[in-house]
C-alpha cells in the first residue's frame, strides 16, 4: 500500500508539471462546460477535486462542471442543448452514446488529438475500441464497470473443489452441487442468475466468453448466430434447475449468502469484500468459458468526449487527457474503488488489494455493449429473448425470431 502511494504521489507531481506547460493558447482565459453522467456524490467529489487541481496547473482555464442523472435525464439535458448550439465542451457518458451521438453529429473525433498525446499507447486496446466508430476514435475511457465471476470460496471447498469453474461443464456441475433445494424449490442457489432485468448483460458474457458477438463486420445485427445459439442452449439447460427468482435491480442473493456463485457487477460486489462475516469467504474470476480458454466478460464504460460546439477543442482534449492521466486514473481507482484504464498502472492497482489483479484482467478480456445507432434496439430485442429462454421457449426459435424483430426495426427506423 506504502508504494502505491508514493506512485501516487510521484505521478501526481510529474502530471502537475506536465499541464503547467498546457496554458491557452495566446495566454487567453478560456471557460470549459463539463456535463457528465450520474450524480453520485462520490464522483462529483472526485470530479471536483480533479477539476480544482487541473485548474491550479492551468492559470487562465475554468471548467464549468455540471451532471445529469443517468438515464432519460442525461440524454433529454444533452440533446436540448445541441439543439441549442450550445452543447458542452466535454461529455463524460457512456457506450451507448457513442454511434447515435456521433451520426448526430453531437461527438468530436479525437483522433488527431489522441495521436499526440502522452497515454495513447498506454489505454487498453479494448476500451479504445468502446469510444471508437467508423474507425475513428471519439471517446476515451475513465471508468470501466466490468462483471466478476464471484463464488464463496467455503461452499467450493465443501463441496470438494478447490478452485472455481473454468468451463461451462464445470459450472454446471458446480452449480447443480452447490444448489440446495427443500420441497422442489431452490432455497440457494449454487449460480444466480436474474429471472429479469433491464439490461441482460449476464447473457451477453456467455457469448463473448463462446466467441460470439452481436455486430457482424458490416455493422449488422448478428443475433442467431450458431455461437450465441449455443449460449443460449447452454443456459437454458440449467439455469431453472440452480438459480432464485430474483431481478436484476434487486440485491444479488450471492451478496447474502443465498447463491454460492454468480455474474454480478464489480462495483456492486465491492461493498461485500468489507463485510467482516466474508472476510477470505469471497473470490472472483474471469467467468468460465465454452471450452475454458477464451474467457471473456461484459464490461460497461464511461468515457468523455469533446462536444460539437465547443470553440476551444485542444483546451477540451488537454482537459480530457489530464482526467485520464497516470495520476489521475490512480487516484480515481484509489477513491472510486474503481479499475484502471492503463496497462502500465495494472501492477500498482493490483497491490491495493488482493481483488484487483482480476478486476484488470476482466477490464483487459471485456466488451460492452454495440456501438451501433441501433443499441437501444438490440437491448430490449435482446432481453425479450433471454425472458423467453427462462420462460420455457425455445432457444433456436427464439433467437430467429429476434433477429427477424431487430432487422425489421432497423429498416423502420430508416
Amino acid at each position: 500500500m506504502k508504494r502505491f502511494y508514493v506512485l501516487c504521489a510521484a505521478a501526481l507531481c510529474a502530471c502537475f508539471l506536465s499541464a503547467c506547460t498546457n496554458e491557452p493558447a495566446a495566454g487567453k482565459d478560456v471557460t470549459l462546460s463539463f456535463l457528465r453522467l450520474g450524480n453520485d456524490e462520490a464522483e462529483r467529489v472526485f470530479w471536483s477535486e480533479v477539476i480544482s487541481l487541473y485548474e491550479e496547473a492551468n492559470p487562465g482555464v475554468k471548467i464549468e462542471y455540471d451532471e445529469a442523472a443517468i438515464g432519460d435525464d442525461m440524454d433529454v439535458k444533452l440533446t436540448s442543448l445541441f439543439a441549442a448550439n450550445d452543447g458542452p465542451d466535454v461529455v463524460g457518458h457512456g457506450i451507448m452514446s457513442v454511434a447515435s451521438r456521433v451520426e448526430a453529429g453531437h461527438y468530436t473525433d479525437i483522433s488527431e488529438y489522441f495521436g499526440t498525446w502522452e497515454g495513447k499507447d498506454d489505454i487498453f486496446p479494448q476500451l479504445l475500441d468502446l469510444g471508437s466508430y467508423n474507425g475513428k476514435l471519439y471517446g476515451l475511457a475513465y471508468m470501466p464497470a466490468p462483471y466478476v465471476f464471484a463464488y464463496h470460496t467455503d461452499l467450493l471447498e465443501e463441496a470438494g473443489y478447490e478452485r472455481p469453474p473454468e468451463t461451462w461443464a464445470e459450472l454446471d456441475e458446480y452449480a447443480r452441487a452447490l444448489t440446495v433445494t427443500e420441497n422442489g424449490l431452490v432455497t440457494r442457489a449454487g449460480f444466480a442468475f436474474p429471472a429479469s432485468a433491464g439490461n441482460f448483460v449476464e447473457y451477453d458474457v456467455f457469448c463473448y466468453g463462446n466467441g460470439g458477438g452481436f455486430v457482424g463486420q458490416s455493422g449488422e445485427p448478428t443475433l442467431d448466430t450458431p455461437l450465441n445459439l449455443e449460449a443460449l442452449k447452454f443456459l437454458a439447460g440449467f439455469i431453472g434447475d440452480v438459480s432464485l427468482d430474483y431481478n436484476a435491480n434487486e440485491t444479488n442473493p450471492f451478496m447474502t449468502g443465498n447463491a454460492a456463485m454468480t455474474l454480478i457487477d464489480n462495483v456492486r460486489l465491492a461493498p461485500m469484500f468489507s463485510m467482516d462475516e466474508y472476510a477470505g469467504r469471497v473470490g472472483i474470476a474471469l467467468p468460465p468459458s465454452n471450452n475454458g480458454k477464451r474467457r471473456m466478460t461484459f464490461s460497461g464504460c464511461r468515457l468523455l468526449f469533446i462536444g460539437r460546439d465547443s470553440t476551444h477543442r485542444a483546451e477540451a482534449f488537454d482537459f480530457i487527457g489530464y482526467a485520464v492521466s497516470a495520476a489521475m486514473v490512480e487516484k480515481r481507482s484509489q477513491d472510486l474503488n474503481v479499475p484502471v484504464v492503463r496497462a502500465s498502472l495494472v501492477d500498482a492497482f493490483a497491490a491495493m488489494d488482493t481483488y484487483n489483479a482480476v478486476r484488470a484482467d476482466c477490464v483487459a478480456n471485456g466488451t460492452g455493449m454495440p456501438i451501433t445507432t441501433w443499441s437501444s434496439m438490440f437491448q430490449r430485442v435482446r432481453n425479450e429473448a433471454v425472458q423467453r429462454m427462462e420462460n420455457g421457449d425455445d432457444p433456436a426459435v427464439i433467437l430467429a425470431e429476434a433477429q427477424s424483430k431487430i432487422e425489421q426495426e432497423i429498416t423502420d427506423a430508416q
